[in-house]
């Protein structure tokens, strides 16, 4: 079937102008429908697919950016803690050194101007602590008692610190002295952390 352009052209022609311009109306509004139905709202799908996606990604990049992060920190904590561990290891003495130790709180004491009156190591309070391959750890109380100024004693306990020694004070009594105010007496008991590498 053919079909005469040139007969529709004149019978639009004949119309009056406002049925032409609504003729004309429709039709535009038609393509501009079919356009909307049939290209835009199909890319708008894709568009929100791919909008999903790009919000997808950029939470997932979110994420391993923060789990690297805290890779990091962690490897740095992990780090740390190895270095804790080293330094700790490293102030554990052996059981067989107690002689030696005393000799280091002595000199320690001498060159703090500390009288130690009693420095003595309590065998029958000795703990058990914990059975590794490393070998057998103790916990050694040394009871001290000394006289000095508080300041001297303070700066004899921290020098005790800083020596490859691990200890903590399990308890401590400070009596002053009426006849010499700048003396005191103290009494306390220290527990030596030891290791037996013998008995594994």
């Amino acid at each position: 079937m053919k079909i005469d352009f040139s007969k529709i052209l004149e019978t639009f022609n004949g119309l009056n102008d406002q049925l032409r311009y609504s003729i004309f109306g429709t039709t535009v509004l038609l393509v501009v429908l079919l356009d909307v139905f049939l290209v835009v709202l199909p890319q708008c799908g894709g568009i929100n697919s791919v909008n999903d996606q790009v919000q997808k990604l950029s939470a997932d990049t979110t994420q391993v950016i923060t789990d690297k992060q805290r890779v990091n920190q962690l490897r740095k904590n992990l780090k740390q803690a190895h270095l804790n561990l080293a330094e700790i290891v490293g102030k554990v003495r052996s059981l067989q050194e107690v002689p030696a130790i005393l000799e280091t709180i002595s000199s320690i004491a001498n060159d703090y101007d500390v009288k130690i009156d009693r420095l003595t190591p309590q065998k029958q309070g000795q703990e058990s602590l914990k059975v590794t391959e490393d070998g057998h750890y103790y916990a050694l109380p040394i009871v001290i008692q000394a006289r000095c100024g508080y300041h001297m004693f303070g700066r004899f306990l921290n020098k005790l610190e800083d020596e490859n020694l691990w200890f903590v004070i399990k308890e401590m009594n400070i009596q002053s002295d009426e006849k010499t105010p700048n003396m005191h007496s103290f009494s306390l008991t220290i527990k030596i952390i030891l290791i037996d590498k013998t008995r594994g």
